[in-house]
């Protein structure tokens, strides 16, 4: 997701999270399965079958790859830690289009989102560079 700070928080940022939980559901799912059929695979008397192990990987490692995309996705609509808060508390401190931010989000009547404070975090970097380049030119 990309949070630009000096513009106004997305309203409907929040608009994707449930699309992603979905697929994060059926990826699991789907790799439970295989994992059922490995397990199934090692406890039943039939003969080993290389059909049986390569639909049980495949059925494990295939969504498994896939969960790791959307589970980064996901990640991002996770609440900030309380190291976390402190940190946007001293950011919103030094600068105050950070601190602008953070009053539209709360103003929207929520707390800002892990990927709202990468942002801020990214931004506060930023421009902290550019000022020491123009200190040095």
């Amino acid at each position: 997701m990309k949070i630009d700070i000096t513009r106004e928080p997305p309203t409907d940022v929040y608009r994707n999270r449930g699309k992603y939980i979905l697929i994060a559901i059926v990826l699991l799912s789907l790799a439970v399965c295989g994992i059922l059929l490995m397990v199934y695979g090692f406890v039943s008397d039939t003969p080993p079958s290389d059909t049986l192990e390569k639909a049980a990987l495949t059925l494990l490692l295939g969504p498994a790859l896939i969960f790791v995309y959307f589970g980064g996705k996901l990640r991002a609509y996770i609440r900030m830690n309380q190291a976390e808060k402190k940190e946007l508390d001293e950011l919103c401190r030094k600068h105050a289009e950070i601190a602008a931010y953070c009053g539209q989000v709360a103003r929207q009547g929520r707390e800002p989102i892990l990927a709202e404070y990468h942002a801020c975090q990214e931004w506060a970097e930023n421009e902290n560079d550019r000022r020491r380049e123009a200190e040095k030119g």
